[in-house]
């Protein structure tokens, strides 16, 4: 098999993807191949010869059904996690044109096509609601938090006790100089209080994250730096998807590593 030559037929060729995906789902017969394609036998029939040239796909001599061998199902998956990715670049092109990635570890940039079923919430002329609204109404019904927050609200003081004594699980990074504000701005007794309770782990970090998000049981937020360095206000990401949630989960397991726990 040639790299390169596996490439090139399968990006070429909508229909060998779609044959590809069809298998996805377990072996089938060209009737049903057909069927789910959409395309002419001949031209389904050409494909599939292609595809086992190739050692993607193979016909089960008895059944007389198509299946995906081990390779096929690797290129598949390969194939799916970037035809993802594009539809997640694709659909929110503006946000990441205009914003500064850098917060964003490598290995979470590979998988960007986990956020395409998120919903970009913007402020607009026509919506003056901003995004942070959105954010601390959904925060509210959560059972445990992870954020990463190099910035500070002036409702979060407020909105960070109440959750606490609320019993939810919180873990937060900041920055050391937000959390030295976040200290100044709460009242003592209410932080001492906090100190002793096992549902709260506080972060510092030395650097600032260039990134800010909160992931829970419900949700992914994320909200991005402009390039000259402010943070976006009026820009959040938010999905509910379990894709989108575990890339915000290992985000957040990312600068916990490198962060020091003051709480």
């Amino acid at each position: 098999m040639n790299s390169k030559n596996v490439l090139k037929m399968i990006v070429t060729s909508s229909v060998r993807y779609k044959v590809l995906l069809a298998l996805s789902e377990g072996a089938k017969a060209l009737s049903e191949i057909q069927m789910q394609v959409g395309s002419t036998k001949s031209t389904i029939s050409h494909a599939i010869s292609d595809l086992v040239d190739e050692m993607l796909i193979t016909q089960d001599p008895d059944t007389r059904k198509y299946r995906l061998t081990n390779i096929g199902r690797l290129v598949y998956l390969h194939m799916k996690n970037v035809a993802d990715a594009l539809e997640s670049i694709k659909k929110f092109e503006d946000f990441w044109l205009s914003h500064d990635l850098s917060g964003i570890p490598e290995e979470l940039l590979l998988r960007i096509g986990d956020l395409k079923d998120s919903e970009l919430h913007t402020t607009t002329p026509e919506y003056l609601r901003l995004p942070h609204d959105v954010y601390m109404e959904l925060i509210k019904t959560s059972k445990w938090i992870k954020g990463v927050s190099p910035i500070l609200f002036a409702d979060y003081p407020e909105e960070f006790l109440g959750l606490v004594f609320g019993e939810v699980d919180i873990e937060i990074i900041t920055t050391r100089a937000v959390y030295e504000k976040l200290i100044e701005l709460s009242p003592r007794e209410a932080v001492e209080r906090v100190r002793e309770m096992p549902n709260v782990r506080l972060y510092v970090l030395d650097e600032n994250p260039k990134v800010a998000f909160t992931v829970t049981n419900n949700f992914l937020s994320l909200g991005l730096f402009l390039p000259d360095g402010t943070y976006d206000m009026m820009s959040d990401l938010i999905s509910r998807s379990p894709r989108a949630k575990k890339w915000g989960i290992d985000l957040f397991e990312h600068y916990r590593r490198k962060a020091e726990r003051v709480i």
